[in-house]
């Protein structure tokens, strides 16, 4: 009797743990039936083309040269990436910007660069802890993507510290997202940050590069189900563009969180009233739009050999053998891990470009990447086709040969461009010595009249005395 209670015991237990691994996520193979695929594995063919959300594969089909990674890091302690920086120029322009060249990070958007919902159980803006600007603690007890830089480069202006909105926050933390912000609402965030950012960097801002990273869509996708904004977006990257001048602008799309086995279907929708309720093909319509502005508008703000560029990635898609370990229960919104995962998705983004594959790693096994040594810049539009490494010293002498090759006029404009200010302040010294000394001829010249400047030809006694002489 007792062996058979035992038996029924175990059988119980066993079926609640299978029950318990199918509850979490509704769109995942059939643990029941199937055998667990590895962790690089495809989604199965068997299914419906409409039950895909969109596919991972081609959230960005652009390829990047010189891609290959050198190595990579977990922690500060394995911290080895090589530093460009004597040996190499950098931060010439957006095609050549190093991690090491970047000074100034900022944040715009909304929850989800707000830090809303990682203390949990509250609707409170952790800021400090937001994936895009947080700096508490470190990087190896909080992962962020200014903990991940700051291996590269000490001392980074703007970090978000502690929680509280933006208003509650010192202005010299560069985060100015808000909790619901949508696409109309980053023109002003934009004036507010370049505000903040002019006023506590002050005259050094023309020698320091900034890293803005624009979180956006989220919560505006999810609760509209409408395109973004184009004209908003365009705005505020005209007033960023305006107020910066070296910053790179990374545009970040809506999240998209997966199951490691079933990558193509966003475990956001069940949470978004209006996105449930859409089949796959008019998810995939609505998500295009998105794409599209987001690649016109990186089209429109790029230039060659520029010192601003926008880097558009339509959507932060992350992944887990157990995503709803990375959402805040019952909200679209990522918790502490999945901050943690966005962080090294978007870190891993940067430095390997659009041939970062999520379908083919782990990110939970994944490292952060150091740059790679044919090309080791954050990976831009500007050097996805070609990508070109220049030494200190090679530098140095080009631009000493390209001063001996301009003559005439050239040069002469060359060297008013550089001294500019000194060329301003002779004007203004030679425009005041005139006026003081040709003021002072004419005052010296006033004391020895004997008629003031309004009196012309003769007086009334003149007059009289003249006639009674004729007479």
């Amino acid at each position: 009797m007792l062996k058979k209670l035992f038996c029924v015991l175990i059988i119980i237990v066993v079926l609640a743990k299978k029950h318990q691994a199918t509850d979490y996520d509704q769109y995942d193979y059939d643990w029941l039936t199937a055998k667990p695929r590895p962790e690089s594995s495809t989604p199965s063919s068997t299914k419906s083309p409409d039950d895909d959300d969109v596919i991972v594969d081609q959230l960005d089909n652009r390829k990047a040269v010189n891609s290959e990674i050198s190595g990579g890091f977990s922690n500060e302690k394995s911290f080895s990436c090589p530093h460009a920086k004597p040996m190499l120029h950098t931060g010439e322009s957006v095609a050549q910007l190093s991690p090491e060249d970047i000074r100034i990070v900022g944040a715009m958007g909304d929850s989800l660069a707000s830090g809303r919902g990682l203390w949990p159980f509250t609707d409170v803006e952790f800021r400090g802890a937001a994936f895009p600007i947080g700096g508490d603690a470190n990087m190896d007890g909080l992962v962020t993507l200014p903990n991940i830089l700051s291996q590269f480069v000490p001392n980074l202006e703007g970090i978000s510290h502690g929680m509280g909105s933006k208003s509650a926050l010192p202005d010299y933390q560069f985060n100015v997202a808000e909790i619901g912000a949508e696409t109309e609402d980053l023109p002003q965030q934009a004036l507010e940050l370049v505000h903040r950012i002019q006023r506590y960097v002050g005259r050094t801002l023309k020698n320091k590069w900034a890293l803005i990273t624009i979180v956006t869509g989220s919560e505006e996708f999810c609760e509209k189900c409408e395109p973004p904004s184009r004209t908003s977006i365009r705005r505020a990257l005209g007033v960023l563009r305006r107020g910066l001048p070296k910053a790179l602008i990374v545009l970040l799309g809506p999240v998209h969180v997966a199951s490691t086995y079933r990558q193509n279907i966003n475990l956001m929708r069940p949470r978004c009233k209006c996105l449930e309720k859409m089949t796959g093909s008019n998810y995939r319509k609505l998500f295009d739009v998105w794409k599209t502005y987001f690649v016109d508008l990186e089209n429109e703000f790029n230039t060659d050999n520029g010192t601003f560029g926008v880097l558009s990635i339509p959507s932060l898609a992350i992944h887990s053998r157990n995503p709803q370990s990375l959402l805040v229960p019952g909200k679209p919104l990522l918790n502490r891990k999945g901050h943690s995962y966005a962080a090294k998705w978007l870190w891993n983004r940067l430095i390997a470009g659009p041939n970062y594959n999520i379908s083919l790693i782990a990110l939970s096994e994944d490292t952060y990447y150091c740059p790679s040594l044919g090309c080791p810049y954050i990976r831009t539009v500007q050097n996805f086709k070609s990508c070109t490494i220049i030494t200190e010293e090679e530098w140095r002498k080009q631009t000493i040969i390209a001063k001996e090759h301009k003559t005439g006029k050239e040069a002469r404009q060359e060297v008013i461009r550089t001294n500019l200010a000194g060329v301003i302040a002779v004007i203004l010294g030679l425009s005041m010595l005139s006026v003081l000394i040709f003021g002072t001829y004419f005052y010296c010249h006033g004391l020895k009249a004997t008629k003031g400047r309004f009196d012309f030809g003769q007086t009334t006694t003149e007059l009289e005395s003249e006639q009674q002489e004729e007479k």
